[in-house]
């Protein structure tokens, strides 16, 4: 296994029930790349997700770059909701400022950075917005962006496509592709196999808690091992 990059070793979530989400899990992927969670519903990969985010209780160690992810500098791991959790009540500028402000940074600068991450997603006419008057897609903008004002090094993203139009899974891809350059590494959620075509660099594809397959991207698709990922990909094509 690497020494540098994303490494995970022995994770496993067990709740209250009993019931083990996940199970010994390890896998690794070089900095500066995407890594997409793929598998049916059900296979843990919120799950992990929400691990690596540091919002689930684990056992195991996952380690980024040589640091363990608990000891990472608050902010550095960014997590979007699949339901943007933004907050309702505050304007989108104030949903954007509302993080770096309480970690105590400077308002001219936060500010200046939240307009141009507006610009940047094609939002600056939505600052005194609120989100219940956003689309599906803005509101997916603003989470993104809201994650990007505390300059994560990772950043989740948990079933990006689930609140949004079949259709607009280009979109997604394209914006997400856009993004990859403002953070070290992206992780993504997804059962949506036509958007791990177009943006994974590694997948791994999760099966009632294991891991079924770790592999680049490109091998993944063109000829996956495990027979259950191979049902999988036939069922969704």
């Amino acid at each position: 296994m690497p020494k540098s990059g994303f490494i995970a070793k022995n994770i496993s979530k067990t709740v209250s029930s009993g019931l083990d989400i996940l199970k010994d899990i390890h896998f690794s992927v070089p900095a500066r790349k995407t890594l997409v969670l793929l598998g049916p519903s059900g296979s843990g990969k919120s799950t992990l997700l929400r691990c690596i985010a540091g919002i689930e209780n684990y056992s195991g160690t996952m380690v980024y770059e040589g640091q363990s992810l608990p000891h990472m500098e608050k902010g550095a791991i960014g997590l979007v909701f699949q339901n943007f959790q933004l907050f309702p009540h505050k304007t989108i500028m104030e949903n954007l400022m509302l993080a770096p402000l309480l970690k105590g940074g400077k308002k001219a600068d936060i500010l200046k950075k939240a307009y141009e991450l507006l610009e940047h997603f094609g939002l600056k006419d939505k600052v005194d917005a609120y989100p219940h008057q956003l689309s599906g897609g803005q509101k997916q903008r603003i989470a993104i962006a809201r994650s990007l004002m505390m300059a994560p090094k990772i950043l989740l993203l948990d079933e990006p496509t689930s609140a949004l139009d079949p259709e607009m899974v280009n979109d997604v891809a394209a914006l997400l592709s856009d993004i990859r350059a403002s953070c070290e590494l992206l992780v993504i959620a997804t059962h949506e196999l036509r958007l791990a075509e177009k943006i994974a660099d590694y997948v791994l594809f999760l099966d009632g808690g294991f891991v079924a397959e770790m592999r680049e991207a490109s091998d993944f698709f063109k000829d996956p091992h495990s027979d259950r990922a191979k049902k999988f990909i036939a069922n969704m094509h």
